[in-house]
């Protein structure tokens, strides 16, 4: 016999557990003021006995450090169960184990468990626990999961997903198939929202897998534009947080992200899955922490930007240089150069009556080898003082140690990390790849490789804290900057992108590259596109063909393409559109130019015209809902219901950066997409 067999019985029950989540809150919230009481009963108690013995106020102190900490995880249970309230559960699979004396097993699958204490059974399983693997891996039929204990084998004989909102059943539906098509497609086709959202019931199969992953210490996703990485990666942060309860907590995780709206787009996601947020840092914050931010430097953007406006050949040439993956390989046959040459032994003046050898002191910078170079100093120095006393039987003064240990770090060639970083490029006979601008500022692509050497002469005190390491846009980093990041994080890591989406061509990575510096890295592929409709993804792939891209099956209308007289017909044509998306049911309106000095031109010329708009600059810190104005640079990572992408003609996207920004626009459309022009359509989408 079935469990709830009609629709009706669903929903009947859908009510009673909802009578029983109100009764848990109830008592929760019961159960958190008698905590309260007491702790203020506790409190009085110690105030209104101010000569009570030192052993019971003691005894006291923990009784309310005890109270106050069951306390808190009762209001967090509260809190829990406050938020499945609206959608309790979102899936359900009957489960008979293989074995005889087990019967049908109804398994109701949601954001979070709730087990019932009254009836010692657990109502709703987590969409993390083991069990509920099977709901998104199996179709009817025999199925598997792995327990804490052992492989757990049985037959699937029902597959239900529901749509419920606000406590109620919209509509459900039975399904053999994985979890997509019906549900998935009416979650494809509804708006955007202003953040980032769980994806809990529209996880699919190749998706489940990565998020599942305990086994790969480096986890690398190669994923095409719109197929979920970035909500795919922080799923499986909020599984990893589930599975290793108690080992491993959110302040042990940390995520390289690209900038602060990004950052604030994505916040959402992982207190919805009811875990904390997660803190998060920028590559350039990072690396110039190693040499303690003493050094100006050009950011990322500022890089971008400048290809963007002012490319110029020798810009990019250096910027591919120090890009590749056998730069790295010069700069370790450069530091075992350094190792052979930059240490000139002298003879040393210790005493009036002692001279320490110029061998001697050579033959203790190759002893202490384990150290890296700038380190080994201090310990030559106390060897070298400890020997003389014992040989010599003599006091050395403070001023004769400071002395040698002065002398000791002179007789090293390489005390400045510019200088060295500049010898560097004149052994390799490449001297041209290294320019300092104007006010001793470092270009964007010398950060790393400068860092890389601080860490090797110096040393750097790994961050063993950070337990996992989520690296989203890998696609933007180079071999070198993963080189120190491995340096720094010794740990395991999540590393997501797309090469497709580089915003900047020349000094990307691919999958590839980067498992060449995590040579036990595991790449994983997300080829499926859910974001944009099939006619944005047609045109998309013709401006950048990816042959590994699979497109879901979601129709709408074709982008459009409008010429427009001149400049200023464009920005009154596209303050129509404005007008027209506001009339629509859409939610989102992505603006999106090349440059951010195309998109502040066009936001100021749209003011005459509407007020109703928000720019989005590299220095914003928040995603704003409604009509936003940003370069494509500020929007990758970003999605919107509609997006229009001005200034398309042939001399303003041009380029193979240009067409790298181009296809980033094109790709955060869901629904509609419209491109504007005025003169001739860009020839890098062909007709």
């Amino acid at each position: 016999m079935v469990f709830n067999r009609t629709e009706d019985q669903e929903r009947e029950y859908l009510k009673q557990i909802i009578d029983r989540l109100n009764e848990n809150i109830n008592s929760t919230n019961k159960s958190v003021k008698e905590h309260v009481d007491t702790l203020a009963e506790y409190k009085d108690y110690i105030w209104s006995n101010k000569d009570i013995d030192p052993h019971e106020i003691r005894s006291m102190r923990e009784r309310i450090l005890n109270h106050f900490a069951l306390g808190e995880n009762v209001i967090d249970k509260s809190k829990r169960l406050g938020k499945i309230l609206d959608i309790p559960y979102f899936g359900r699979i009957d489960f008979k184990r293989k074995e005889r004396e087990y019967s049908i097993l109804p398994i109701y699958i949601g954001v979070h468990s709730f087990f019932d204490s009254s009836r010692q059974k657990n109502l709703i399983y987590d969409w993390r626990a083991p069990v509920s693997s099977m709901f998104y891996d199996y179709e009817l039929g025999e199925a598997s999961y792995i327990s804490p204990v052992e492989k757990v084998e049985g037959t699937i004989s029902l597959k239900r997903q529901y749509h419920i909102r606000k406590g109620k059943m919209e509509y459900m539906f039975e399904t053999s198939l994985a979890i997509h098509d019906d549900i998935l497609q009416k979650e494809l086709g509804s708006n955007a929202d202003d953040k980032m959202k769980n994806i809990v019931a529209t996880i699919q199969r190749e998706q489940n897998q990565i998020i599942r992953n305990g086994d790969a210490k480096i986890l690398i996703i190669q994923g095409v534009a719109g197929s979920g990485k970035t909500s795919i990666a922080l799923h499986r942060i909020a599984y990893l947080l589930y599975r290793y309860k108690g080992s491993l907590s959110a302040q042990d995780i940390l995520i390289i992200s690209p900038n602060n709206v990004f950052a604030d787009y994505i916040s959402n996601v992982l207190p919805e899955l009811g875990e904390e947020n997660v803190p998060e840092m920028t590559m350039e914050s990072i690396l110039s922490d190693v040499f303690d931010h003493q050094y100006k430097f050009q950011n990322f953007f500022e890089q971008v930007d400048e290809l963007l406006t002012k490319p110029s050949q020798d810009l990019i040439e250096r910027i591919r240089y120090k890009a590749s993956y056998d730069f790295i390989l010069k700069f370790d046959r450069f530091l075992l150069y350094m190792e052979k040459t930059y240490f000139k032994a002298i003879d040393v003046r210790l005493t009036k009556n002692i001279t320490i050898p110029a061998e001697f002191i050579e033959e203790q910078f190759k002893r202490f080898n384990r150290y890296p170079m700038r380190q080994r100093f201090k310990t030559m120095a106390d060897y070298i003082l400890e020997m003389a006393q014992i040989q010599y039987r003599v006091t050395v003064s403070t001023p004769e140690r400071n002395r040698l240990k002065k002398e000791i770090r002179n007789m090293f060639a390489g005390n400045n990390d510019i200088q060295v970083y500049r010898d560097f490029f004149e052994w390799a006979g490449a001297p041209e790849m290294f320019k300092m601008r104007r006010s001793h500022m470092l270009e964007y692509s010398d950060l790393a490789p400068l860092a890389y050497i601080h860490i090797a002469l110096d040393g750097y005190k790994t961050r063993n804290s950070i337990k996992h390491l989520l690296i989203d846009e890998m696609q933007d980093y180079s071999p070198i900057q993963y080189k120190v990041i491995q340096r720094i994080f010794p740990c395991r890591k999540t590393i997501l992108g797309d090469a497709c989406q580089s915003v900047n061509p020349y000094g990307s990575s691919s999958a590839d590259m980067i498992q060449k510096v995590f040579v036990n890295g595991t790449v994983m592929k997300l080829c499926k596109s859910y974001r944009s409709t099939f006619e944005i993804t047609d045109l998309a792939q013709n401006i950048y063909s990816n042959n590994e891209l699979e497109t879901v099956s979601r129709h709408g209308d074709k982008p459009q393409f409008l010429k427009m007289e001149n400049k200023e017909a464009e920005i009154s044509a596209i303050a129509d559109l404005i007008f027209d998306f506001k009339k629509s049911t859409y939610k989102s309106l992505g603006i999106i130019c090349k440059t951010e000095s195309q998109s502040k031109d066009v936001a100021d010329r749209l003011k005459s015209y509407t007020n109703d708009v928000h720019f989005l600059s590299n220095q914003s810190s928040d995603f704003m809902q409604g009509v936003v104005i940003t370069s494509a640079h500020m929007a990758k990572g970003l999605e919107f219901d509609e997006v229009i992408v001005p200034q398309t003609n042939d001399d303003n996207y041009c380029s193979e950066i240009d067409r790298s920004m181009l296809y980033v626009a094109v790709t955060r459309a869901m629904h509609k997409l419209l491109l504007t022009y005025n003169g001739k359509i860009t020839s890098l989408i062909k007709f």
